[in-house]
This record gives structure tokens, C-alpha cells and sequence, in this order.
């Protein structure tokens, strides 16, 4: 099939290779489906061993099949037959693969090749019903001049052929390239996309792909990857003076807009895309690009950045895929291209179970802050999602890289999201924090109100207004992450008593504005003012120190905490009394009735916001005392 996409696209140069380097890879696709029948024939006569899925061998040799897996374990005797779970489709697999193994062959020097492939595959059980007759599975998969001609046998001798064929058209080998007809300043060129490839190709890990062949025709120089699998997947690099044209082709338009991406750092021009389809109709996408160097470095240059590029995209399809329930759409493609950015990857990723990988975290991690049908996003956020998936693809391509074990990595990723949720607990305190700075703020223009004289009052009331409004919108936010967490409802609640606080004193703001003290304010009312001041205070410090309080919280922090919530208490009280002698003393100092109400009203709204403190400080000394020390 990659002789079939080359040929499409113009390449007829690179087909003989390409065909070459298919056959060898259906080579080692049906030793890998021997295998497997042996074991499923052999686990049938005794399905109490233990046995192998064959997973490393399947994904090694390029089969995108997981279904596969199962095949082993599964087979049991019927009758005199073997049940194999799909084993017509096995069958015709081994058909089609044998003749593409033959390919090349046949287009040479057949020797009666062709003849000898028929009968061979005339003989091939149907495999209906998922049935096989274990003689049938050992007639294909025997090998040896004691017995009869098998299709093993003519693996053998077809791979020997291939790889004098491979000897014969590859006239070197230039760290991993297969070349031929090249010229000496050629080689340098095929370094340097070598040197890109090879740096960062161990990030594939067991996946096949990333094969290159290299040649010239006419003035211009052709190297020609693989890349991964997919059929119509390949890139096409011709190199004519200090220029480098990209053919690269794909069956998906996400993975195509993705490589445009990674190039930018390079200017690439797009000439545009187009669509085209193989000889058997599947369709596929082009898009050709051009690098402009000024010298021969700077093509150099290009070239290595492009061969480094090539690993990312091997199974990008799929990791997008998985990545479906933890990141919105545009955060994937941002986890994706940071990860090739920064030469990580997600291949590593996906060899540790992809999503599997992190929903036994969140299994194992999230107790009651996840409930059925979540998102991590919708838990987390945004932001700290990504930020915890950015940690998953980098350690698990750090981890596999050094040689750690699976558990290991798993763990890693296991503890890091459990900080996450915990995490949580100190975000959510913030934000009440941030809003205790707003109570603070609007506390401080009630006094200052009182302390001068009308000049400043429409100012001090408008800033009043935007605190306020500033506290509102933490209140919002309170909500929503409530919204994914309802376990932290207790937030919520207490924001919510905090926020009439603020409600109070931008009231009391107001009331100064209307000018009916004349600036000679009561020196209890301000006495009043004074209290809601160091309450706010206080109130700030009492979250500040929550936020350290938990199981290993020192002595001191614990004392600081309860300091604090003792005085925002005594504050309260202080404040009640104060307000009951205000209303006492307006009475007899007030001029008419104006006055005297308006005295009562802000003296009422400082005190209700001593109340609201006092209200929203129980609630968090609960918290800490119940949730966070006992629990």
C-alpha cells in the first residue's frame, strides 16, 4: 500500500523501495499470526497453562488490533476443531499479507513462485464458524525439509529473497537510511534529516514505523519515511539546491493541520491541500509545503528540524482519542503540541494504557469529587487539567525512557492527581481569601468616609461599587467550581455569608455619600468603623492560616488559626454593643430625624457585617477543626 500512495502522488522513484520495505513488514505481520495460532491450538489442548496475549509481538510488527489479544486466551477445544475467535478474518489476513510478501518477488524473477503461492493458499482452512482443524494450523505454520511445503516454508524462502533484493537496491546505509544513487553532496542532507529523525524517534518505543529511503533523480535528491502504519500515511522530502518541498500525505485532516503546526517555527509555504483516493477508492489528504534556506546550512537546518518532527505524529489520531475525557478539544491540541514541542511525546502514553492510565487515578484518587458522566476538566478546571496532563505525557516518556517499571510511573501519576484534589481545598480558600481582601478594602473607605469631611464621598462610594462588584465575581467563581465539586459545598456556604459582609458595607458606603452628617459623625459610629476594620483583618488572617492547618500543621499555625477566629468573635460582640450605644447617643446628638436615621442605618449596616463575619467564621472553623483535623 505504500508503494500504492507513492505511486498516487507521482513518486514512481521510490516505488521499488517502498514495495520492498511493505514485504518486509508483512513479513514479520504473519510470523507474528503463526505464532499466535500455535499458542491458541496449544492453550486449546490445555487452557489451564498459562499463556502469552502476544500484545508486544502484535503492536511490534504494526497490527492496530486489540481484539487479537484475546485470541489465546479464548481458544478452547470443540470436537476435533479448535475454536479461534475470528478465525476467517485471521485467515484472510494471512492471505493478503502473503501476497504482499510477494509482491516484489514476483514482479522479478518468479521462478514458479506464483504458482507455488496459489496452492498454498487454495489450502488455507475457511476458518467458519471460528473454527480450525489444529492439523490445518500445523500444515501452515511447520517449517523443515522433513515435511511437506507450507506456507512457513515459503515465508522463509521469500524473506531470504527480499533481503538480497534489500542488499541489491540499497547501496548503503546512512544512519538508517537505505540509499542508492547518491551523489557526495548528498550525504550531508541525508544526515542531517537523519540526525533530526533519530533523536527523537526512541519516543515511538515499540511502535514500528519511521523507515527511510533515500535516492536521487535527475537534480533533485528523494527521501521518503514511512512514518508509522497507516496506508496512505508517508512524506515525501525533495531537495533541490538549497530548497526542501514536503509532499505529506494523511487520512486524517486533524493529524495533517497538526504537522503544519509543528513546521511554523520554520516558515513553511503551503502550496494548499487536496484530496485523492487509492485504487481501491479509500480517500486521502495531500498538502505540499516548501522550506526557502539561504544557504546550505540553513537546508541543513530545515531538514533536521523536519526529520525530528516525524515520531509525533505516529498514533496522534489515537492519542487525541484518549485524551477525550480529561481535555476539551482545544486544550488537546495544545497538550499535543506541547508535548512535541518539548520533545516528550505521547507515545509513552499511550504504551502505559493511554486513558486507561489516568481513569485508575481518578478511580483510586478522586473519592466523591467525580461523580458519573465527569470530565476531569469539569472537576479540576481547565487549566489545572492541563497542567496535570502536561505532567502524565512527560513522565511517562521520562520514566520509560529510563527504564522504570509501569507501577512506578503509575504511582507517580496516581499521587500527582490526589495533590490535584487536594489542591482543591487550598484554591478554593484563596479565593475566599481574595474576597476577605475586597471586605478589608471596603471597610477602609466606610472609615476613612468617616474620619473626613464630604469632599471624596462620590469617589469613595463609586470605588465602593467596584469592590463590591470584584467580590461578586468571586462569588460566581465559588459557585462554578462548587458546581464540579460538590463536595466542597462548605465553600460555597461560606463565601456566600462572607459576601453580605460586602453587601453591608458597600451599602454603608452609600449611606455616607448622601451627606446627611454634615461630617460630624458620632465617635462611637467611628469607634464602629475601627471594629469592622480589625475584624476584616482578623477575618483575612483566619483564612490565611487555614489554609495551613491539616495533619501536619505545626503547633503554631494551629494557634494562630484559633487566635484569629477568637477575635473575630470578641469583635462581634464588641461591635453589638457598640451599635447599641450609637443608637443610644444618635437619640441625643442627632439635629432632626434625617440624621438620626441615617446614623442607625449605617451603624445597622456595620453591624449586620460583623454578623456576616462572624456567621461566615464559624462555618470555617468547622470546617477546619471537623474536615480538615479530625477527618
Amino acid at each position: 500500500m505504500k508503494s500504492e500512495i507513492l505511486a498516487a502522488i507521482g513518486e514512481r522513484e521510490l516505488q521499488p523501495a517502498a514495495q520492498l520495505n511493505a514485504a518486509l513488514a508483512a513479513n514479520d505481520r504473519v510470523k507474528y499470526i503463526f505464532s499466535l495460532l500455535q499458542l491458541a491450538s496449544a492453550h486449546a489442548r490445555d487452557p489451564d497453562q498459562p499463556f502469552s496475549t502476544l500484545r508486544r509481538e502484535r503492536t511490534a510488527c504494526g497490527i492496530d488490533d486489540p481484539d487479537l489479544d484475546l485470541v489465546i486466551g479464548q481458544a478452547r477445544t470443540k470436537g476435533k476443531s479448535c475454536h479461534v475467535a475470528g478465525a476467517a478474518k485471521i485467515v484472510a489476513r494471512i492471505a493478503d499479507e502473503m501476497r504482499l510478501m510477494a509482491a516484489p518477488v514476483l514482479a522479478g524473477k518468479p521462478d514458479g513462485l506464483a504458482t507455488r503461492l496459489d496452492a498454498l493458499l487454495k489450502a488455507l482452512p475457511s476458518g467458519r464458524d471460528d473454527l480450525l482443524d489444529p492439523e490445518a494450523i500445523s500444515a501452515m505454520t511447520q517449517a523443515g525439509h522433513k515435511h511437506a511445503d507450507s506456507l512457513h516454508s515459503l515465508v522463509m524462502d521469500l524473506h531470504k529473497q527480499l533481503n538480497a533484493m534489500q542488499e541489491t537496491l540499497a547501496e548503503e546505509t546512512i544512519d538508517g537510511a537505505a540509499a542508492y544513487n547518491l551523489s557526495e553532496t548528498d550525504r550531508p542532507l541525508v544526515q542531517a534529516f537523519m540526525a533530526g529523525l533519530n533523536r527523537t524517534a526512541k519516543l515511538k518505543f515499540d511502535h514500528p514505523g519511521l523507515a527511510t529511503t533515500a535516492t536521487r533523480s535527475g537534480e533533485r535528491l528523494l527521501i521518503q519515511n514511512d512514518i508509522g502504519t497507516t496506508d496512505a500515511h508517508v512524506i515525501v522530502i525533495h531537495v533541490e539546491g538549497h530548497t526542501v518541498s514536503v509532499t505529506y500525505t494523511d487520512v486524517h485532516p486533524e493529524r495533517l493541520a497538526f504537522f503544519q503546526t509543528m513546521l511554523k517555527p520554520h516558515a513553511v509555504t503551503w502550496e494548499g491541500e487536496r484530496t485523492a483516493t487509492l485504487a481501491a477508492g479509500a480517500p486521502f489528504y495531500l498538502a505540499t509545503g516548501r522550506f526557502a534556506a539561504k544557504d546550505a546550512k540553513g537546508c541543513r537546518a530545515d531538514l533536521e528540524f523536519l526529520g525530528s518532527r516525524l515520531v509525533f505524529l505516529i498514533d496522534w489520531n489515537r492519542a487525541r482519542k484518549q485524551l477525550r475525557g480529561f481535555l476539551r478539544g482545544s486544550d488537546r491540541l495544545a497538550l499535543l503540541q506541547g508535548a512535541a514541542d518539548t520533545e516528550i511525546g505521547h507515545r509513552a502514553f499511550l504504551e502505559l494504557g493511554g486513558a486507561r492510565l489516568v481513569n485508575q487515578a481518578i478511580e483510586e484518587t478522586a473519592g466523591s469529587s467525580m461523580r458519573f458522566g465527569d470530565r476531569l476538566y469539569d472537576v479540576l478546571g481547565d487549566a489545572e487539567t492541563l497542567d496535570f496532563m502536561t505532567f502524565v505525557l512527560r513522565t511517562s516518556a521520562e520514566g520509560m525512557l529510563a527504564g522504570q517499571s509501569q507501577a512506578l510511573i503509575r504511582d507517580r501519576v496516581r499521587v500527582t492527581l490526589a495533590t490535584h484534589f487536594s489542591n482543591e481545598e487550598q484554591r478554593l480558600l484563596g479565593l475566599a481569601g481574595d474576597h476577605a481582601g475586597l471586605i478589608f478594602e471596603l471597610a477602609t473607605l466606610v472609615r476613612e468616609g468617616l474620619q473626613s469631611d464630604q469632599n471624596g464621598a462620590g469617589k469613595r462610594a463609586r470605588r465602593a461599587g467596584h469592590f463590591e462588584h470584584d467580590a461578586d465575581l468571586l462569588v460566581i467563581e465559588m459557585r462554578e467550581a462548587v458546581r464540579r465539586r460538590p463536595d466542597y459545598l462548605v465553600f460555597k456556604t461560606l463565601l456566600e455569608a462572607a459576601d453580605d459582609a460586602a453587601d453591608e458595607l458597600e451599602d454603608a458606603a452609600f449611606l455616607l455619600d448622601l451627606d446627611a452628617l454634615e461630617g460630624k459623625p458620632l465617635p462611637l459610629l467611628q469607634g464602629l468603623a475601627d471594629l469592622l476594620v480589625e475584624a476584616s483583618q482578623e477575618w483575612i488572617k483566619a483564612l490565611g492560616h487555614a489554609t495551613q492547618i491539616g495533619r501536619s500543621a505545626s503547633q503554631a499555625e494551629t494557634e494562630d488559626f484559633l487566635t484569629a477566629v477568637d477575635r473575630i468573635a470578641a469583635l462581634e460582640h464588641q461591635a453589638d454593643d457598640a451599635q447599641r450605644a450609637l443608637a443610644a447617643s444618635a437619640i441625643k446628638h442627632s439635629k432632626d430625624f434625617r440624621q438620626l436615621h441615617l446614623y442607625n442605618a449605617i451603624g445597622g449596616r456595620l453591624e449586620a457585617t460583623a454578623d456576616a463575619l462572624k456567621h461566615a467564621n464559624h462555618i470555617l472553623r468547622d470546617h477546619v477543626l471537623t474536615d480538615l483535623i479530625d477527618g
